[in-house]
């Protein structure tokens, strides 16, 4: 099997199961793809500050759910909804649906996990997106969290279907930049809980490993070389 057979097959985890019918029909343009997730996804995060909801304790688990059969058995169907009835995740979650949508259609896709520096000006932060297959342009980097002009509500000015390889960093990239003294490891991490350093780096860069082998972790999914202490941990 050759790479992009490889990236056309699902995993485990991005198998729509006995969801499968879900996924009839779907178009094989990504920024329709992207649309769509956009539409039955919200991000736990943004829901008072762009919504106007507050989402509860008990839904902000809803992001644990790692199985793309188990997120399509919540939704139902894949109609665009309100956000409150849209299912509640984070980063991975817009990826791995949009990844498992592109594989379904034929499209090689991954997952990858790194650093985005388009939220927050001067700080990488900790995000998840889906590297595709362009027969066109090769491989591309596509975020369905910024999909169907959630960019502008952002206020990231990156286009959703070709992110720039200097404003993504997957987590090997982040790691090799700090390491050669590129880039300070105190502007990688989770800007949101104020975690910043090369064991938010080095996290990453086993997560994404996984992802290149079609295991789609969760992103605080932890284990091996994952939380050792690492010399020049900031935060």
């Amino acid at each position: 099997m050759d790479e992009f057979e490889f990236y056309r097959c699902h995993s485990a985890l991005t198998d729509p199961g006995e969801h499968g019918l879900l996924f009839a029909e779907l178009p094989t343009d990504v920024a329709t793809l992207g649309a769509i997730v956009r539409g039955v996804v919200v991000h736990r995060d943004e829901t008072s500050w762009l919504h106007g909801f507050e989402l509860s304790t008990q839904r902000r688990d809803e992001a644990n759910i790692r199985w793309t059969r188990a997120i399509l058995g919540y939704l139902g169907d894949l109609r665009k909804r309100s956000a409150p009835q849209r299912f509640a995740g984070t980063c991975r979650d817009f990826s791995i649906l949009l990844c498992a949508m592109l594989r379904e259609v034929g499209v090689p896709a991954r997952l990858r996990a790194g650093f985005a520096s388009y939220f927050l000006p001067g700080f990488f932060d900790d995000h998840w997106v889906v590297e595709y297959w362009s027969e066109a342009h090769g491989w591309r980097l596509a975020d369905a969290q910024l999909a169907a002009g959630a960019a502008e509500a952002y206020r990231v000015d990156v286009d959703p279907v070709d992110i720039p390889r200097d404003a993504f960093l997957v987590g090997g990239q982040a790691w090799q930049d700090c390491r050669r003294g590129d880039r300070d490891p105190g502007q990688f991490g989770v800007s949101g809980i104020g975690l910043a350093g090369m064991g938010e780096v080095q996290g990453n860069v086993v997560r994404d490993l996984a992802a290149l082998a079609k295991v789609e972790t969760l992103p605080w999914d932890s284990w091996g070389v994952i939380g050792r202490g690492t010399a020049g941990t900031a935060g």
